[in-house]
């Protein structure tokens, strides 16, 4: 196989990788606290002088080096329910309880279970500073939740949303649609979890999905195309291969 083919097979392998990355970010773009995943890559150009069109002669060998999340916060909705907080900050992320241990969200969809516990919208319970779960009673009456992330009653301060940060976000692995874990060489490790003391918390709201659909539509039409580009001159390669053997059979018969 020629130099041409690698390199085009190079580029068809990349473009598949981003239609799916961008498949997954339009597939969230209504996902709460959801962070757009993007591609890193590198390439280097060369000629294709057998090409048939113009803008197919120069063609890149492609190698994707890395996957980042863009952590630029969403728009802020308000929804004017008590339960709903969102971080009006970067890099920054509630603590919830799941059977995989201590988690990381910016969904702030939170509600009660029948046992007034307060969970997120899969269920798990939200933590407090403490680490410890957070319920509320038929006596507690309007729930407030300051920007500091304090939980507050009409009987008092409860407790306080468990807040943190991390020193390097994009090492967060992704094990749902909106949450998120710590990889520790040793499960007993701490998870590097920094406490924020002031996060700006918003209550009665929701960070929406930081995905630009129009953005991203034309990112796939332009994938798309230029994935029919190289599919072109892969098509030209091996209609050139084809018939220089052909030429060659003949000067030797």
């Amino acid at each position: 196989m020629e130099n041409v083919t690698y390199i085009a097979l190079s580029r068809q392998k990349t473009l598949r990788s981003m239609m799916n990355n961008i498949s997954q970010n339009l597939a969230n773009m209504n996902t709460t606290g959801y962070k757009e995943e993007k591609m890193m890559f590198t390439d280097w150009v060369a000629k294709n002088k057998d090409a048939p069109f113009r803008g197919e002669r120069e063609i890149s060998l492609v190698q994707d080096i890395a996957q980042f999340r863009d952590t630029r916060v969403g728009n802020i909705e308000h929804t004017e329910r008590p339960l709903d907080v969102a971080l009006s900050q970067p890099d920054m992320f509630f603590a919830v309880e799941t059977p995989s241990g201590t988690q990381y969200t910016r969904n702030g969809n939170f509600s009660l279970d029948p046992g007034g516990q307060l969970i997120t919208n899969e269920g798990y319970p939200v933590l407090s500073d403490a680490d410890q779960p957070i319920f509320f009673n038929e006596a507690d009456g309007q729930i407030e939740i300051k920007g500091d992330g304090a939980v507050t009653t009409d009987i008092g301060q409860i407790g306080k949303l468990k807040v943190v940060t991390f020193d390097n976000v994009q090492a967060m692995n992704t094990t749902g649609s909106s949450l998120y874990s710590v990889v520790k060489e040793n499960p007993n490790d701490p998870d590097g979890a920094q406490p924020v003391e002031n996060p700006g918390v918003v209550q009665g709201a929701l960070e929406k999905s930081n995905v630009n659909p129009i953005s991203s539509m034309t990112q796939m039409i332009d994938v798309l195309r230029t994935y029919q580009s190289v599919t072109r001159s892969l098509e030209s390669e091996n209609e050139r291969q084809r018939n220089m053997i052909n030429k060659l059979g003949d000067v030797r018969a």
